[in-house]
């Protein structure tokens, strides 16, 4: 393997995030695993990947860390820097939204892009100097599918996506010459806790639409039907997607990476097209 990095993950009390902190800690890299209410609501994921670390003597530490809190993430970063540095930033915590969208009122969708958006920022601004002073670093942002393809009653939380994507390429032409690279993972669908833990519509408006209400139920019901059977990607891939990145020799990298066989083809296809536009975008600016 490659020289170890020292790796700081958000959200890891389930999903990619408790994942990618095994998979990476095994390949010898030193993760510090943050994640809310350690010793509260996620006391039990945190005693568990601190349990598993020292059975196994990985070098892996569970931080404290809220993202939506600008003196919490301060405070978790500078405690990673003070144990020896951060080489690389996975942006992974978020929260989903599912249902129609005239139920949410504003407030919630405000909660869904403290997350998803302003949460990748506070990071972001907490770690790039540390990253910028050393002359080098790596971000990764955990995407979705929804980030390039819209689906409906995910109205909210695919919008949250389109704009991390749109922050993240656009900030990846400002930090690239300064050392600091940056990787969009596009996961398709796997059976994480999304589900379990999207925050419905405040108001119940189902029966004013009729057939579209009963869409988003037989959708709802087909999905997590998909899960329970194991009919749906081994979310490893994307832990394993994460190791691949991290460990790349130095030298070009894709800016983005789809992950799963349910968007490979159409995502990519996205990706292809606006890679292209943007490339002649960029040139006629004198920016290529």
């Amino acid at each position: 393997m490659s020289t170890a990095k020292r790796i700081l993950i958000t959200g890891t009390s389930t999903g990619f995030g408790f994942d990618s902190v095994k998979a990476l800690a095994e390949r010898g890299h030193t993760v510090y695993a943050t994640m809310r209410g350690v010793g509260g609501k996620n006391a039990a994921s945190a005693e568990a990947l601190t349990s598993w670390a020292k059975a196994g003597g990985h070098a892996v530490t569970v931080i404290e860390l809220d993202v939506s809190d600008e003196n919490s993430v301060d405070t978790a970063v500078a405690l990673a820097v003070e144990q020896g540095g951060i080489d690389v930033l996975v942006n992974n915590a978020g929260i989903g939204s599912w249902g129609i969208d005239e139920g949410y009122t504003v407030e919630q969708a405000q909660q869904v892009f403290n997350v998803n958006l302003f949460g990748v920022m506070r990071l972001n601004r907490a770690v790039v100097p540390h990253m910028r002073h050393a002359g080098r670093g790596l971000l990764i942002y955990v995407s979705s599918a929804a980030g390039r393809l819209v689906f409906p009653f995910m109205s909210i939380y695919t919008a949250t996506k389109f704009a991390l994507e749109a922050y993240a390429e656009s900030i990846q032409l400002e930090l690239a010459p300064l050392g600091i690279d940056s990787v969009i993972i596009q996961p398709g669908a796997y059976g994480t806790s999304f589900l379990a833990n999207i925050n419905p519509p405040q108001h119940d408006v189902s029966s004013a639409y009729g057939q579209t209400a009963e869409q988003f139920v037989t959708i709802a019901s087909n999905f997590k039907a998909r899960v329970e059977s194991g009919n749906i990607g081994d979310r490893s891939e994307v832990a394993n997607s994460m190791i691949e990145e991290i460990e790349r020799p130095a030298g070009p990298r894709p800016l983005r990476r789809v992950i799963g066989a349910d968007v490979s083809e159409t995502v990519g296809a996205v990706n292809q097209t606006c890679e292209q536009i943007q490339d002649q975008l960029l040139t006629a600016f004198g920016l290529k």
